[in-house]
């Protein structure tokens, strides 16, 4: 019964979609109109779609997405609306409407590869292994979080390495399907006129790709030296002639774990909220629900979904103890707060926003749990042994951005050259860029499941890094510190929140900072 009236819902939509794409002459008043009823569906659609995203996410289970996807693809596929958007630059005038024009623009070509039956079918397949997939360590499953923290901090050097394979151990499983998913997408972009995948996301993003390798290039020159000679420093400190992987982070373990104990499980969220509450955000009085403990059949990752933003936002975690665990709660209570604080009628400001601008709004708010004034003040650490951490985050930065930058060239790569052989690519950059032994008989490009689920997205997190670090540079020339202070919230809101996707990203940089993007100020936080 529920698959019949499913069958004649979707009958239904169909027909009234269909009623509305007869070809006609295009005009600045049906342009206008397109411009509504397509955003009206995908308002619609991305409500429903984020509500089983996060039945998938939260339980392992679905209902209706294949359904939901269906239509989806259905609504971006037709070609009399996307005929429309493709020549509505000529007839717009108002800035509102170009501005939703490009925006609607961007999720139609988008939509039209990740929204293909196909790519819809395999990717979710893969999405739904990982999210329920458990390794198993020392005869019983654990979590991802788990593995994580051993294979960090364990004594023994045999146990770490243990914990890394089980960690890495999922991509065994999803490789095949993200090499499938990786042709397929080029497929599809081949189709709307692109030699690949990047090319076309760049294109949307208004990034060029000579600028994006060029940054790529300096990154990568800036911080070989330092992290060579970080490398160096381990390797006397732990009296070892060479360093596997999970050495790396294990030689900061003391001074982390003394810290950790600063953010049990049972007073992360006390901790968050005080830090939140002294920047102006009260997350108790706000529209946001909290999924934080790990179970069966749960992401053992963390999302904020904005089910229908400003009204209905959750942030889905798996708590552990320890900073790392509370600064990635951080992150995603600031997505959702950003989400809450949205101030734009148009239902399409308030959702199809910039993955860079979404991730450094975060990352701003994340800031927050590394303050020296946050860890002393709140948190309660010693100063000294603040201090002591202070110092060893930049060098634990500094080894991420090695790990960010061999990532990235590895995706944007593996698009570039999809039938190459993926493994061997990923070992032969994971030896330039982090210069330590290769083990080809792992594959944990493929565990990193936002090349599955959110392709070529990665590099957001690097523009997002470089905004927090402008922006927070700015906030403290303006006003000292930003723990504590309402004026840090008060900015964010004014300035960079409230807006959406009305204006682009750059735009709301510069009008809030006084500059455009600098990358000079990340650089500088990094000390290279």
């Amino acid at each position: 019964m529920r698959q019949f009236v499913r069958a004649a819902l979707l009958v239904g939509v169909l027909m009234l979609i269909a009623v509305s794409c007869q070809e006609t002459r295009i005009t600045a008043d049906n342009t206008t109109a397109v411009l509504d009823e397509l955003e009206s569906k995908l308002d619609w659609l991305d409500h429903r779609t984020s509500l089983e995203r996060w039945q998938l996410y939260t339980t392992g289970e679905t209902d209706s997405l294949s359904f939901f996807d269906e239509l989806y693809n259905y609504v971006i596929s037709d070609n009399e609306s996307f005929r429309v958007l493709q020549q509505a630059d000529k007839l717009l005038k108002d800035d509102k409407e170009r501005r939703r024009c490009d925006l609607l623009f961007d999720a139609l070509m988008i939509g039209r590869v990740e929204g293909k039956p196909s790519v819809v079918r395999l990717r979710d397949s893969l999405a739904t292994v990982d999210i329920t997939y458990r390794a198993e360590f020392e005869g019983e499953e654990r979590t991802a979080p788990d593995l994580y923290r051993i294979y960090r901090n364990d004594l023994s050097t045999t146990r770490r390495e243990r914990a890394y394979r089980a960690w890495v151990s999922v991509g065994e499983r999803l490789a095949d399907g993200l090499e499938r998913l990786i042709r397929l997408r080029n497929q599809q972009v081949r189709k709307l006129g692109y030699n690949n995948y990047p090319a076309m996301v760049f294109k949307l993003q208004g990034l060029k790709p000579v600028d994006y390798t060029t940054l790529l290039d300096r990154l990568d020159s800036l911080s070989v030296g330092p992290y060579m000679d970080i490398v160096d420093d381990i390797k006397n400190r732990l009296g070892k002639d060479y360093l596997e992987l999970w050495d790396l982070h294990y030689a900061f373990s003391d001074v982390d774990l003394q810290v950790d104990r600063h953010f049990a499980v049972d007073t992360q969220l006390v901790l968050i909220k005080s830090a939140l509450e002294g920047i102006g955000f009260d997350i108790d009085k706000l529209p946001i629900y909290l999924d934080l403990t790990s179970r069966p059949g749960k992401s053992q990752l963390a999302y904020a979904f904005a089910i229908k933003a400003p009204y209905d936002v959750r942030v889905l975690a798996n708590q552990t103890d320890g900073l790392y665990s509370a600064t990635v709660l951080t992150h995603e209570l600031g997505h959702a707060i950003h989400s809450t604080q949205l101030q734009q009628e148009q239902p399409l400001f308030n959702t199809h926003i910039s993955g860079i601008w979404h991730e450094a709004v975060a990352q701003i708010v994340a800031a927050l749990m590394t303050e020296e004034d946050f860890l002393t003040t709140h948190a309660g650490v010693p100063p000294e042994l603040a201090a002591s951490y202070l110092a060893n985050k930049r060098k634990q930065d500094i080894i991420y951005l090695r790990t960010t930058l061999m990532r990235l060239q590895f995706e944007y790569q593996a698009y570039i050259n999809p039938t190459g052989d993926l493994n061997r690519m990923y070992w032969d950059l994971f030896e330039r860029y982090m210069m330590l032994p290769r083990h080809d008989d792992l594959k944990p490009w493929a565990a990193l499941i936002y090349y599955t689920t959110h392709p070529l997205y990665l590099q957001n997190y690097l523009y997002a890094d470089m905004v927090a670090a402008q922006t927070v540079a700015h906030l403290r020339r303006n006003y000292s510190t930003i723990v504590d202070n309402p004026k840090t919230g008060a900015f964010l809101v004014q300035n960079y929140m409230r807006f959406g996707s009305r204006y682009d990203w750059r735009e709301l940089l510069e009008r809030g900072t006084d500059e455009k993007l600098n990358p000079d100020y990340f650089i500088e936080r990094l000390a290279l």
